[in-house]
């Protein structure tokens, strides 16, 4: 998915079998309502970040965003985020790792911002007769956690 200058690569968890039904929790606690992972890899391949010289910024960034069953993000030993660059550094491959298998996860992604597309057109929403607002809510619902993880 990327819209303006978003990019993002996830598992989501739903409540129901329909994508309006997903980033939502249930009304109330109900236990086993989560997915057990054996395994589970987000593997991102992207342009290399480009450094602007008048900035001194890179042009692009991508973190490691999840969540568990208590709005909280994976504990750093829970998994493994590493970069790659390959291809003469043309390319960087960001891979996330889940390293516990039973983490109660509603999210799992790969979100980055590629700076030089901020205000572009967004991508064409879902058609399959789902919620249209759906990715916005998804967006919000994955980047809470993780400011609330950087300003600890």
């Amino acid at each position: 998915m990327a819209t303006g200058g978003n990019r993002i690569c996830s598992v989501v968890a739903c409540s129901g079998d329909t994508i309006d039904t997903c980033g939502k929790r249930f009304p109330n606690f109900e236990q086993n309502t989560t997915g057990i992972f054996e395994e589970l890899s987000i593997i991102a391949t992207v342009p290399t970040p480009v450094i602007d010289t008048y900035l001194k910024a890179a042009d692009s960034t991508f973190y490691p965003v999840s969540l568990d069953i208590k709005i909280m993000p994976l504990e750093p030993q829970d998994y493994t985020f590493t970069l790659e660059n390959s291809n003469n550094m043309r390319v960087t491959t960001y891979n996330f790792t889940l390293n516990k298998q039973n983490s109660d996860l509603y999210s799992f992604a790969v979100w980055g911002r590629v700076f030089g597309t901020d205000g572009e057109e967004a991508s064409p929403p879902v058609k399959d007769g789902s919620n249209p607002s759906f990715t916005g809510n998804l967006s919000t619902f994955l980047l809470i956690p993780f400011i609330a993880a950087i300003m600890q």
